[in-house]
């Protein structure tokens, strides 16, 4: 039996403090910012209304509103009888809402007492269980001959029940009549009448004149001139070298007393050794 344990420590990495030097730039003066713009409305065009001699003569025929009138009901027809309720009716009376009454809670006393300790269940470890070694006893059973498999049928197409057809007297008589074919035809369509009228079109029609495209006008790009210039040189970020981490582990190996081969035990050492190499190499090149 072999336990192995690997533990591994890592250790955090160091990082530089942030350095921030010193200068002499300032801001002076005032910052030109964008003058707002007032709105003004657009030009529209005017409106054109041509003069013609269309003018609407007599009167429109409206529809005729329709008056509202409640609709007919009929009349409630109450039929005389001697049915007539006589004496008080018996209403259901109206419980009060009360608490109900619980027992008393009541303790006997007695001299009964815990004394000493309680004796829990005892732990039991883990422990791999012990299987018992497969025995097989000798006896004089041995298969004689040759088993009688399932022979294998042969496919052969089933039979067929013979065609009867009985004898009748029914003959068809005469021609069958057929659906007859329709010829296809243009439907026909109403003239279109056209009445005279005495209304023409006069004069020119005024479209809408085409505009010409223009680029629009852009405010010119004004630059505030200043005495701010950079002086000396930039101090960039230092480069930083890269260091491994450190990683410690510590290995663990149990043996067991067995009966095996002492070349079993270098080989399973050697084999642990070589996979201790390889897990820190991982380490190192994923870091």
């Amino acid at each position: 039996m072999i336990n192995a344990n690997v533990v591994y420590y890592f250790l955090i990495g160091q990082r530089a403090d942030v350095v921030k030097h010193p200068d002499n730039l300032q801001p002076e003066g005032k910052f030109a910012a964008r003058e707002p713009e007032e709105w003004t409305p657009g030009e529209r065009a005017p409106v054109i209304k041509r003069s013609d001699n269309l003018k609407p003569e007599g009167k429109f025929q409206d529809r005729a509103p329709d008056k509202w009138e409640p609709a007919e009901k009929a009349n409630v027809v109450k039929h005389p009888d001697n049915l007539l309720p006589e004496g008080q009716f018996t209403s259901r009376q109206h419980e009060e809402w009360a608490p109900g009454e619980r027992a008393d809670v009541i303790k006997r006393q007695d001299n009964l007492k815990p004394e000493g300790k309680f004796q829990e269940q005892p732990k039991h470890e883990y422990m791999p269980g012990e299987r018992a070694n497969v025995v097989k006893h000798a006896d004089n059973l041995q298969p004689e001959g040759q088993f009688a498999s399932r022979q294998p049928d042969q496919w052969a197409p089933g039979e067929r029940a013979d065609v009867v057809k009985r004898q009748d007297n029914l003959r068809p008589e005469g021609q069958f009549q057929v659906k007859p074919q329709e010829k296809w035809q243009p439907g026909e369509k109403a003239n279109v009448v056209k009445h005279p009228d005495n209304l023409q079109p006069e004069g020119q029609f005024a479209a809408r004149q085409p505009e010409e495209w223009a680029p629009g006008e852009r405010a010119p790009t004004v630059k505030r001139q200043d005495n701010l210039r950079p002086e000396g040189r930039f101090q960039g970020r230092p480069k930083e070298e890269w260091t491994p981490g450190k990683i410690d582990f510590q290995l663990t190996i149990v043996f067991e007393e067995c009966n095996v081969n002492p070349m079993c035990y270098m080989i399973i050492e050697m084999k642990l050794l070589i996979f201790c190499r390889r897990a820190c190499k991982c380490s190192e090149t994923f870091r």
